[in-house]
This record gives structure tokens, C-alpha cells and sequence, in this order.
């Protein structure tokens, strides 16, 4: 067979195969993605985002569209940013839905291809070499030198006859793992394992033949890792080290200079290409604050560490087991009927008994192949079982080697042991190989060496079992139908797309951060501002804004409604709302409430229509059923002047980062005085729809004379001197440093001061 057609064939079968495995998703293309509940809209958001970002000229990676007014790092981004940009021609043509589950399917092939490649050369024979060119060496014998033309034509024959199957099932156990389909219903960014095999096979390459050539290309693989998912990077980090390990040990010390050479080039070459990356992160770690991205403690850790059965006990989602006794609570069955745990992407790392015993045939019989394989198994197991050893979902007290990675500056990051496990599956399906190969050796000797029929008809028995392997893989691994989350697409947000102007939709419900996932891909269609999101990471500024604050209508009331917050919102807080209304509207420049019932309970839903109606005044603008959108009527224009209290609710609505509305200590007389600022800088927003010169004053203390700069979006513009006695200070704002519309002036204290700096009211007008 020519090496081309059989490379489409096995393209056009593992196709085949994911269309496959994930039924019904190819009846559903265009209306559905794979997932459950959580995550797995947040990651249709991000490809959207990218597209319409880019479009209109913001950056993709933070933006105020999300977490209106505050704005903040799209975190999500920085996991599927290279996927994110390859989906923007298809977005055109196809749509963003079909789009998403294109990308799917290809992460899915190109793993399984890359698996079989890498197998392939795994099990490639060494290649034969000529003795090296020496003056005085003499030369071969004729019968010598027939002799290495015969072995040299052997070898080619052999590889041109070389069987598929090993490589084939290499592909199949890794990119239809359980894991790995876990994730697909979840984590996008760690469901995109396709430069995995990839990098893994360039290095290998780098050790048998090291240019420069293939010393580039491990680089940039390595590199681009870093924008699909840095969990991702770090773990081939981690493998790269315990490869370099192996091969200094196992290489002869002559190549050793040259290999440590190439590996050099590698890193810097995706250095250089993850750079732009870092630059990202550097960023927002500094706006942010250090409880951006935190090391989590070890008991976080250690409750999201798979116990030892877990690699030997089906899947809670398998198909194959559903109805096999094999349930063990905390580990593949809920500890009680509510708990969900046991259903988590990341617990579904059932190897499959045919893959177990073909890697273990592999290490058994083929040892010397298959070491570095069964060494990065084990190693990145033991990782997953998280800092000490749990069996049957008893502590067993035994330390383990993630103990070690927690200690390591920003592999600690990694703060869900489980994850591991993704390369422990990878490092199996080359053990499965080696073991398919070598049992398919083995028969094919035995049919040459055994003529009588009996042995042959046995053999042939044997040898077509061997052809099932894959097919009973693919039966341990399934999970169908594969769960698919339906994404409908109102009619209401093509006509919201269409208004012209900046302006804010409010998704109900918003607040909890399911259905805040869910909700937020359509802005990819309207293009609009949105309050509460879900970006796989919540700065702590944004969290404490949308989570704790008693701003009326769009945070406390909401927040209740939805039943995101325990509460009943009383005929009092009603009242106030809608005092509130033409503020609160006007600030945050609310438009349309569109309410997805779907989503909430059907007195929930009734409950918020009728406050959506009766306090905001809203009316209905299209009624899909599910999907009910209102337009919500604008306010009387502006005031020039804007008058803000921090003791009010509706005070703690212009408030951004940097306040403290939950006090280190009394107030005055044991009462509500004053607000607290605290930190680096505290932020005030408010909103200009005329731009002209005008002025801010705030009535401010500090425990200690404290000089505070202020700058008006971004730009300094003057500075103010605090006592500890209470005054009022005032400061210009210049009209060259204001826009149309939201504005942000930032109190900046320096370093992460703690002096306390206490201040209860605002006022913004015109310049005198």
C-alpha cells in the first residue's frame, strides 16, 4: 500500500471513529456542543470573543465588555488562544456552533494521527548504518558488501510491509480515552491534546538524529502547547526533563554534548514563541493582584487526587459497565444521591483492562522499548494521586511525589492532581502499541514455524482477534450518547446586533456561574457589553464587585432572584430598586434583559419577569418561549453633576477595585461612617455622555499623612494630600483625559499601602 493512501485511510477512520463516539453530536452540528453543565459554554464564549474582538480593534485578552464597568483579564482566552484564532474563518463560513464542533472533531483526529505516528516510529526498527568512512579501514569483502545491500533491502521491505494495527490502537486508546472524552464534556482547553503526540515524536527524533531542523521544530510545538493550555506545557515540561534524564543515562556519552545542545534550542525556541503569552500574564497579575492565580493548599489538592482504584474501576459515565457491580462511593459512585463528584471530567480516568493488559504484555515481554514508556507512567500516576496515597477512599498515609511539585514555583499552579493522569493515558497507548506489535510478531512467526492446519487455523483465530482490539477499546471507553448541551439561538440578539451604539445586556440569570457560562456565548452574536461572566478565573476585584456587593437591581436583587444568594428581596428593597431604577439603569447603560427560563425554576422565572416588568419598566420585545427578551426604557439624560455616597447601596455600584466594604475595624461610634480604601489604588467609576473639563471631590482621611495620586483613565492627572483629619479635597479632570461614557479615576497610594484610608462621599461636576 502507498504511504500516502495509507495515511488517509487511517485519517478517513479515525474521522469515522469520533464521529462516532460522539453521538449524537452529527445530527446536532449546528445546534449543540458536547458538554455537561459548567464549563463547556465559557470555552464557545472564548472562540466568539476572539473573532469579535479582533474585529472591532479590543483586545481579546482583557476587555471591560465583560465585568462591566470594571473589565478584567478573559482568562479562558489564554487557554484556547490558538484555537480561538484558527476558528475565525470558520465562524464565517459555518457559524460559531459549527465552528466549535469542527475544531472538536480535529483535535480529536489530529490526537489519534499523532499517536499513530508516533507509534510508528516507536516501533520502527533502528535504522541500518554503514560503517563510518575511515582511510585505512579496508574495504568490504564482495560477499560482505551483498551482504548489507541484502539486510538494507530487507529492512525497507519489512517497513513497506510493516501492519498499521499497533500504531493504529496506539491512536485509539489515547484519543478516545475516557479521560480524554471526560474533558471533552467540560475543559476544552485540556480535550486539545493534539500536539501532544506531536512534540513527544519531534523529540524523539532530537535523540536518534539531532539537527537543528528537528530541534526547531520540538520548540515550536513545545511553545504552541502554551496557548491551547498551560497545564498542557507544563506537563510536556515535565516529560521533556524526565526524557532528558533518561536519555543521558541511556546515550552514549559522545552524543551527550550534542543532544544537550538541541534540547537548549528547543526551550528557547518556545521561549521566544510563549513570550508574547507571558508579557499577557505578567499584566494582568499586576492590575490583579497577587490572589489572582493563588497556590492552593494541599488539602485543595488533596480532595481532587484520584484514589488507586480509580485507575482500575470503569468510568461513572461508561457504557460498557453501566450495570456492572463495580460501584465504590467517592471513586465511581456518589457518596450520596445528591453528589455529583463522582460524575467530574476529570474522574474519568478508567484505563480499560485490554489496554492494561496489553501494556503490561509490553513491559513484560519487550521490556527494553517499553521502559521509558512504563517510567513515564508510573511517574505522572504517582503525580495524579495527589500528595499521599489513598485506596478505596481511605488515607494511607504514604507521601507521594506531588509533595515535591507543590514546592515548585508555577508547576504548583497545577493545583488538581487528577490532571496528571492525561499523560499516564498518553504514555499507555505507546505501551498498548508496543504490545499489539509484539503479539502480532509472535503469531506471524508461529504461522511460518507450525504447518499443520489445526495450528494455522488457530493462529488465523488469534491473529483476527488481535484485529478487534481496537473495536473492544473503543467499547470500554464509550460514553453514549455522548452528552451534548443544546444552544439554542434567540432571534432577539440578531435584532439587539443590529442597534447601533455601546450599550449593556443584562442575562438573567448571571449570577451563578453555570449558567453565566452558558448565557455569555451569545455575545459573540450581539456584540454588546455584559456584567457577570465566567472566565474560568474570577479576579478577586470582579468577584468581590458581582459576589458581595449590596448594589442594588443588578447585583444584591438579582443575585436573589436567581437564587444565587440565599434571601427573600423584602417589599422594602423593592421599593428602593425602583428609587434606584434611573440611576442604576443609566449607569450601567442597560438596554435589553433577555431571561432564559431554561435555566431557572419556573417560579424563579415567573419572579423576575414581574421585577424585570415592574422595576425596570421593561417591555417585551420578543417572546421565543424559552428565551423571553425585554427592551428596557432609557432614563432622563445625565446630570452634569454626579453625586456619590460609599454608604449607600447604590454608592457601592461606582466603586471598583480597591475598596473594603466589609470593615477591619469599627467605624466611628460603632456606625456606618465611612468607607474604608486599602491596597495599592482604589477605583471610582462614572459615566460622561458630554466630554468637558471637570472636577472631583472626595471627603477623605488617612490614619497618617499620606500624599495619593489620581489619574483619570490611565493618565495622571494631579495629586492630593491626606491628614488624619477629615476634609474635602479636590482635584481637576481635564477634558483631554475623559470619553463618552464610562470614565474611571483610580486613587493611587503607591505600593500595597496598609494605611487605612477612610472616605464617605464623591462629587463630580462641571469645572468651576
Amino acid at each position: 500500500m502507498q504511504t500516502w493512501r495509507k495515511h488517509l485511510i487511517v485519517i478517513g477512520a479515525y474521522t469515522l471513529i469520533a464521529v462516532g463516539m460522539t453521538y449524537p453530536l452529527g445530527g446536532n452540528f449546528a445546534t449543540a456542543i458536547p458538554g455537561v453543565e459548567g464549563d463547556a459554554g465559557s470555552f464557545v464564549w472564548a472562540l466568539g470573543w476572539m473573532k469579535t474582538a479582533l474585529e472591532r480593534g479590543i483586545n481579546p485578552f482583557r476587555s471591560d465588555y465583560v465585568f462591566f464597568p470594571l473589565g478584567g483579564a478573559t482568562q479562558t482566552m489564554w487557554a484556547v488562544s490558538l484555537i480561538a484564532a484558527l476558528s475565525i474563518p470558520l465562524q464565517a463560513v459555518v457559524g460559531l456552533i459549527a465552528a466549535h464542533n469542527l475544531l472538536y472533531l480535529a483535535a480529536t483526529v489530529l490526537t489519534a494521527y499523532g499517536m499513530f505516528l508516533l507509534a510508528d516510529y516507536v516501533l520502527r526498527d533502528a535504522p541500518f548504518k554503514l560503517p563510518p568512512a575511515n582511510r585505512d579501514a579496508r574495504p568490504l569483502p564482495p560477499f560482505q558488501t551483498l551482504l548489507v545491500v541484502q539486510y538494507v533491502v530487507e529492512a525497507r521491505r519489512r517497513a513497506a510491509l510493516r501492519s498499521p494495527l499497533a500504531p493504529f490502537v496506539a491512536g485509539v486508546v489515547f484519543a478516545f480515552a475516557p479521560l480524554r472524552l471526560g474533558y471533552g464534556l467540560a475543559f476544552f482547553n485540556l480535550f486539545n491534546t493534539q500536539l501532544i503526540p506531536f512534540y513527544a515524536l519531534a523529540l524523539l527524533r532530537l535523540r536518534r538524529a539531532p539537527t537543528w531542523r528537528t530541534a526547531i521544530l520540538a520548540g515550536v510545538f513545545l511553545g504552541l502547547n502554551a496557548y491551547i493550555d498551560f497545564q498542557i506545557a507544563a506537563f510536556l515540561i515535565l516529560f521533556t526533563a524526565l526524557f532528558a534524564g533518561y536519555a543521558l543515562v541511556a546515550e552514549r556519552w559522545a552524543r551527550v554534548p550534542r543532544l544537550i545542545a538541541r534540547l537548549g534550542v528547543a526551550g528557547l525556541i518556545a521561549l521566544g514563541i510563549v513570550a508574547p503569552m507571558l508579557g499577557i500574564l505578567a499584566d494582568d497579575f499586576a492590575r490583579e493582584g497577587g490572589n489572582y492565580i493563588r497556590v492552593f493548599p494541599l488539602k485543595y489538592s488533596a480532595d481532587r487526587s484520584y484514589d488507586l482504584l480509580a485507575f482500575f474501576v470503569p468510568n461513572a459515565r461508561s457504557t460498557a459497565y453501566a450495570n456492572v457491580p463495580l460501584q465504590i462511593a467517592g471513586i465511581n459512585a456518589p457518596t450520596k444521591p445528591s453528589d455529583v463528584n463522582a460524575l467530574s471530567p476529570d474522574r474519568q480516568v478508567f484505563f480499560g483492562y485490554l489496554t492494561l493488559a496489553l501494556a503490561a504484555h509490553a513491559v513484560f515481554w519487550k521490556f527494553r522499548r517499553a521502559f521509558f514508556w512504563a517510567l513515564t507512567a508510573l511517574v505522572f500516576a504517582l503525580f495524579a494521586l495527589g500528595p499521599t496515597l489513598h485506596i478505596a477512599g481511605a488515607d494511607v498515609n504514604v507521601p507521594l511525589p506531588f509533595l515535591l511539585l507543590h514546592e515548585i514555583p508555577i508547576v504548583n499552579h497545577i493545583r488538581i492532581p487528577m490532571r496528571y493522569g492525561i499523560v499516564v493515558v498518553f504514555a499507555l497507548a505507546v505501551l498498548a502499541a508496543i504490545g499489539v506489535e509484539d503479539l502480532r510478531a509472535r503469531i506471524q512467526k508461529s504461522k511460518i514455524e507450525n504447518q499443520n492446519s489445526k495450528s494455522l487455523f488457530s493462529l488465523f483465530v488469534l491473529g483476527g482477534g488481535l484485529w478487534l482490539c481496537p473495536i473492544l477499546i473503543l467499547i470500554e471507553s464509550a460514553v453514549l450518547p455522548y452528552p451534548l448541551q443544546p444552544v439554542p439561538l434567540p432571534r432577539a440578539y440578531e435584532q439587539i446586533a443590529r442597534v447601533p451604539g455601546d450599550f449593556t445586556v443584562l442575562e438573567i440569570p448571571t449570577f451563578n456561574w453555570r449558567f453565566a457560562a452558558a448565557t455569555e456565548m451569545y455575545q459573540a452574536i450581539h456584540g454588546k457589553r455584559i456584567l457577570r461572566a465566567y472566565t474560568n478565573r474570577i479576579a478577586p476585584g470582579a468577584a468581590e464587585y458581582f459576589g458581595t456587593r449590596g448594589t442594588p437591581i443588578v447585583v444584591r436583587s438579582l443575585r436573589m432572584l436567581e437564587g444565587a444568594e440565599k434571601g427573600v428581596l423584602t417589599p422594602d428593597e423593592i421599593a428602593q430598586d425602583r428609587r434606584a431604577r434611573d440611576e442604576v439603569v443609566r449607569f450601567y447603560d442597560l438596554r435589553y434583559a433577555v431571561v432564559h427560563r431554561a435555566f431557572l425554576k419556573p417560579a424563579e422565572a415567573d419572579a423576575l419577569e414581574t421585577y424585570v416588568r415592574d422595576v425596570l419598566n421593561a417591555r417585551v420585545l420578543l417572546d421565543e418561549g424559552e428565551t423571553i427578551t425585554y427592551e428596557i426604557p432609557r432614563p432622563p439624560a445625565e446630570a452634569f453633576e454626579t453625586r456619590i455616597d460609599l454608604r449607600e447601596l447604590t454608592g457601592q455600584m461606582y466603586a471598583g477595585r480597591g475598596w473594603q466594604f466589609e470593615y477591619p475595624q469599627a467605624n466611628w461610634d460603632g456606625k456606618f461612617n465611612f468607607v474604608w480604601a486599602r491596597g495599592a489604588q482604589a477605583e471610582i467609576y462614572f459615566r460622561a455622555d458630554t466630554v468637558a473639563d471637570r472636577a472631583l471631590t472626595l471627603s477623605a482621611r488617612a490614619e497618617t499623612p499620606l500624599r495619593v495620586g489620581v489619574a483619570l483613565n490611565g493618565e495622571r492627572i494631579g495629586e492630593i494630600a491626606l491628614t488624619d483629619v477629615w476634609q474635602d479635597q479636590r482635584v481637576e479632570l481635564p477634558a483631554r483625559a475623559l470619553k463618552p461614557g464610562m470614565n474611571r479615576v483610580a486613587l493611587l497610594f503607591g505600593t500595597e499601602s496598609d494605611e487605612l484610608v477612610g472616605v464617605t462621599t464623591l462629587r463630580i461636576e462641571k469645572s468651576k
